[in-house]
């Protein structure tokens, strides 16, 4: 481990069950300060990338000493993941709850949980940009997070396979690779847009692109409006929510 926290190996998130967490009707004073340095590491994932933030500078964010976030967590990865997991547990309750909720079919529900994604991404794309670089590095990391982003495939699957039974959508193919290539197609997507500099009519046009091509591969009729919002696509001011292209260019010249 070095002075900046990182370690060589470290496992990008838990395995799915433990994603979706537990709720508490109140906190303890560890889980206090847990979420206080989750939400530090948040905070400064949005100014630059995470080789360049110290533990010294998230202990700071949270008002805690070095060896107190050391207590917690043992390396700056472990901390990233778990910030990534406390909002992949949000975005999985979403999709769980609508596999659940068998009054609604998946045309339905569809546009709407590829948007709650989208919002998440918005919201935190830093963060999500962040381990998914790591994932790049390490195979057991990998996994773990094809791991994750699997759990919510079988959710989708889900919708799927009861809406062929009630002959809402044809069959063809298997319903859990079909939901397992929708789900990598908008994570690769989110990161190419996310990790770089962007505008707001760029966020606008791949939701619309998301949800056409998702509905494409699960089989979905095509919709009768599928044009973007016209009014939503007026503003185009550039997103800074990613700093490592321009420190990249920089490093270049």
């Amino acid at each position: 481990m070095d002075d900046n926290g990182d370690e060589a190996a470290h496992r990008t998130l838990p395995p799915p069950a433990g994603v979706r967490g537990r709720r508490r009707p109140r906190l303890s004073r560890g889980d206090r300060r847990e979420a206080a340095i989750l939400d530090s590491v948040v905070r400064l994932l949005r100014d630059r990338p995470a080789r360049k933030i110290t533990i010294e500078e998230i202990a700071k964010g949270a008002g805690l000493s070095r060896p107190s976030v050391y207590f917690y967590f043992d390396s700056k990865q472990a901390i990233i993941d778990a910030a990534v997991q406390r909002v992949m547990g949000s975005m999985l309750s979403t999709a769980a709850a609508a596999a659940g909720n068998e009054e609604i079919t998946l045309e339905a529900s569809l546009e709407g949980l590829i948007n709650n994604v989208l919002d998440i991404w918005v919201e935190h794309g830093s963060l999500f940009c962040a381990a998914i670089d790591y994932v790049g590095r390490d195979l057991e990391a990998r996994i773990a997070w094809r791991d994750v982003l699997e759990a919510g495939a079988d959710e989708l699957a889900a919708m799927l396979e009861r809406d062929r039974a009630r002959g809402l959508v044809k069959p063809g193919g298997d319903a859990r690779a079909l939901a397992v290539a929708a789900h990598w197609m908008v994570e690769r997507n989110c990161y190419m847009l996310f990790s770089r500099e962007h505008t707001k009519l760029e966020e606008l046009a791949l939701r619309t692109t998301m949800v056409l091509s998702a509905r494409r591969i699960l089989g979905l009729p095509e919709p009768q409006d599928a044009e973007p919002r016209n009014a939503d696509l007026q503003q185009t001011e550039p997103r800074q929510t990613e700093t490592r292209e321009t420190e990249t260019r920089g490093a270049g010249s």
